[in-house]
């Protein structure tokens, strides 16, 4: 078979795929609708308790945005712009565990486990003597990378058919690093290390752990362990990807209706964690009606908590792959 022969086969069943796709993907839709009705039926009110929670947190971060002066201090300013982010990770969290994507849901929670320690750090810290630099180390970290990924971007703009940055962005970007390499040492090359002089001054590791341990969050890092297998492609992510079912264990390639509590449970904790530490460290202080909203929140979250348990429990008779 010569090469046009093969060309017009591929030509004829993409066609034929096509033609056929209003009945395929009627067919996929179904499935995944009825699988969805399915877990709704189980999972809804731990859910439902997860999404009030979540909004719980973003209209207390909203208000206090809205009443925070303009300009504020570097730490407030820092602090709003970390919380809006942790909310957008909540409610990806929460997509993906009403689509079924426990394990899928891992990432945004780990994102949300770093969020809350650099919260934390960056307002218990931020102000204190001698870290009252620390906003300006956390934005010249960016200065640092950013100007390595515009690098990277430069070197294959042209296989991607983009524009290259021009010349005068590349040399702003450059300085702007170097700026930051100056002004900081090396040290700021590292993932974390902007936060390295509160972290010497308890002696932890200028890494992941130490920032949670500065925040009271280091029991918790074995989920970041396990979240990272799970993003990354390495052959523990392929070990994890397997489900246990009356067949014995299969590969997974979609939902699944076990797998929720953990990544649920970390994101109630991170974003309650998030929101309590950008109303505390904020300035000007929060009025106290503030702190009743806030109690109302980890009200939801132990209801959200005690509710995922109780579905927890019930899951050992459902099927596990949707």
């Amino acid at each position: 078979m010569d090469q046009e022969q093969l060309l017009r086969i591929i030509d004829g069943m993409t066609a034929a795929t096509v033609r056929r796709a209003p009945r395929t993907l009627q067919r996929v839709v179904r499935r995944r609708q009825m699988f969805e009705r399915r877990l709704r039926r189980h999972w809804g009110r731990s859910l439902d308790l997860c999404l009030l929670t979540f909004a719980q947190a973003e209209e207390l971060g909203s208000e206090l945005s809205r009443l925070t002066p303009t300009p504020c201090d570097m730490v407030t300013a820092a602090l709003i712009q970390l919380h809006a982010r942790a909310c957008r990770a909540a409610d990806e969290v929460y997509c993906l565990l009403s689509a079924g994507h426990g394990q899928g849901a891992m990432k945004p929670a780990r994102l949300l486990y770093e969020l809350a320690a650099v919260t934390s750090v960056i307002g218990a810290h931020g102000r204190s003597p001698g870290h009252e630099d620390l906003v300006d180390r956390y934005y010249a970290y960016e200065d640092y990378t950013g100007f390595r990924a515009m690098q990277t971007y430069q070197k294959y703009a042209s296989e991607l058919g983009m524009e290259p940055y021009p010349e005068e962005e590349v040399e702003e970007a450059r300085q702007a690093s170097q700026a930051a390499l100056d002004r900081f040492g090396p040290i700021i090359k590292q993932q974390i290390g902007w936060a390295a002089g509160p972290l010497s001054s308890v002696g932890a590791h200028v890494n992941t752990e130490g920032l949670a341990s500065l925040a009271g969050l280091a029991h918790l890092h074995p989920y970041f362990e396990w979240a990272s297998a799970e993003t990354h492609a390495g052959a523990q992510g392929m070990r994890l990807n397997r489900a246990e079912t009356w067949r014995g264990p299969v590969l997974q390639t979609g939902p699944s209706v076990v797998g929720l509590v953990d990544p649920a449970y970390l994101a109630l904790q991170f974003i309650c964690h998030v929101t309590h530490a950008v109303i505390e460290y904020s300035q000007p202080k929060p009025e106290s009606e503030f702190w009743v909203h806030v109690a109302v929140m980890h009200k939801l979250q132990i209801r959200a908590h005690a509710a995922l348990e109780a579905a927890h429990r019930k899951t050992r008779d459902l099927p596990l792959i949707g």
